[in-house]
């Protein structure tokens, strides 16, 4: 594509982004200087075709389909798959929040909280009622690797699965032996939850859901949701789904989950400004994705949701959801969506695993779709924004680039960030292991839908 706007200041950005490493020592990743092109999606949209009106209608039933399932009261996993956790844990113990290694004893006092030979116990339909984090197992104390090696320590706590959003319909299949942990089945992502944070729903609450037809995104994230009194109940996010059950000239009327003093959910009706909401799905065009995901480029990366934050995966769950694209929880299983019988979608997916960096760049610039195509690599995925001077650019939740001083000592130079990169970012730069550029390790693309599947129409802004 081409950029109408903002040539000069671009150019000179990517090129101080290339030739930024000159330097002529580096005693650690922090001397390495990584400049940034200005964070701005708008010159990344020129031709902005949406999605034809049958598409995104078969999207719309089908994340419907995807985030109401929990409602089928079907388990999705086994015992075994939920000691996964513990079992990782035995082989290595990690470090605690003090960065001292955890002992045996602290493990095999989790495992006797999580009591999985009793699971599954229950099978309970329930919502999140407040915005709140599933563990990998019934603790929120944080299990890191060696915090001494790169890429490891803090913020990379293990036992964090993800964070889940008020209103996300969910299975109870078990308890912790104290009570105060939940392990819960939503349509995207599993683990266990605190009691306090999910409120079990009766069958009439189940059907009046399951019938309704009309919900409501997030366009700014962290609006407050108050009650009528104007007290603040919770944060509205990107990403999170609230029915639509009337609307005025400029509020739209919906409903909330709380939960009760003996652990059931009743709804709470919310008053909701237009201009911070849309009905779902939002149409999809580059120009929409960019005005929407511009309000959160630069949030601070938080892996695997923590903080308030998102990580790689979750930044594209959240956003893309908001026009119908139902995407799983972790990158890896994002890339691998459309396959059937273990074979991906030729049509939508194009294995770049066994080209060679340049042969990698020209299929991205064949097949790809601006905003529509993701790019995957082991352990991270990016969005495809389009083409400036040759150079392929990318919107991405990073942490941070892999770095080598030496032969033996790695590093990581922080982004920690939602950002706007080159997709070679980190190319000739001192300090940078050029083998781990991410054009490098990317294997594999992932296009949303078929480029067929564009209407020629600009829609309205």
């Amino acid at each position: 594509m081409k950029i109408k706007n903002g040539n000069l200041i671009f150019a000179i950005l990517y090129f101080g982004l290339i030739f930024s490493g000159c330097v002529s020592k580096l005693e650690s990743p922090k001397d390495i200087i990584i400049t940034l092109p200005i964070q701005d999606l708008q010159p990344f949209v020129e031709k902005s075709p949406s999605l034809n009106s049958v598409k995104k209608l078969a999207l719309k039933k089908e994340y419907l389909t995807h985030f109401f399932s929990p409602f089928d009261k079907q388990p999705q996993h086994s015992a075994e798959e939920l000691k996964w956790g513990l079992e990782a844990a035995y082989k290595n113990l990690g470090f605690g929040e003090n960065l001292l290694p955890y002992g045996k004893e602290e493990i095999k006092l989790l495992e006797f909280e999580a009591n999985l030979d009793a699971y599954p116990s229950v099978k309970k339909p329930a919502i999140i009622t407040r915005n709140s984090n599933l563990r990998v197992l019934p603790t929120n104390k944080p299990r890191f690797y060696d915090p001494s090696q790169a890429g490891e320590g803090f913020p990379f706590d293990y036992w964090q699965n993800s964070s889940i959003y008020l209103g996300t319909p969910v299975l109870i299949t078990h308890y912790s032996r104290s009570g105060k942990w939940a392990f819960v089945e939503s349509g995207f992502v599993s683990g266990w939850i605190l009691t306090l944070d999910v409120g079990i729903l009766n069958d009439n609450q189940v059907e009046e859901l399951k019938q309704m037809q009309d919900f409501l995104v997030v366009t700014k994230d962290l609006t407050p949701i108050k009650n009528y009194h104007q007290e603040y109940l919770e944060s509205a996010r990107i990403g999170m789904l609230l029915p639509l059950l009337g609307s005025t000239k400029d509020k739209y009327e919906s409903q909330i989950f709380l939960r009760n003093s003996r652990g059931y959910a009743y709804s709470l009706q919310v008053i909701l400004d237009q201009d911070s909401f849309a009905k779902f799905p939002m149409s999809f065009s580059s120009q929409k994705v960019a005005h929407l995901t511009q309000g959160i480029v630069g949030e601070k990366y938080g892996w695997g949701g923590m903080f308030g934050n998102r990580d790689c995966s979750m930044f594209l769950h959240d956003v893309l959801g908001n026009f119908g694209f139902y995407l799983p929880r972790n990158s890896q299983a994002q890339m691998r969506q459309d396959s059937v019988k273990g074979e991906k979608d030729s049509t939508l997916y194009f294995d770049l695993s066994l080209l060679n960096t340049e042969q990698k760049l020209e299929s991205i610039q064949q097949n790809a779709i601006p905003f529509g195509t993701l790019l995957g690599m082991k352990g991270h995925i990016m969005l495809y924004l389009g083409q400036f001077n040759g150079q392929i650019y990318i919107l991405h939740d990073i942490w941070g680039l892999r770095t080598l001083q030496n032969e033996t000592q790695e590093g990581r130079k922080i982004i920690g960030k939602i950002a706007i990169t080159p997709l070679e970012i980190g190319k000739n730069i001192q300090g940078i292991n050029q083998e781990k550029l991410l054009i490098h390790r990317i294997y594999g693309m992932r296009n949303l839908f078929l480029k067929s599947e564009l209407s020629d129409a600009n829609p309205k802004r």
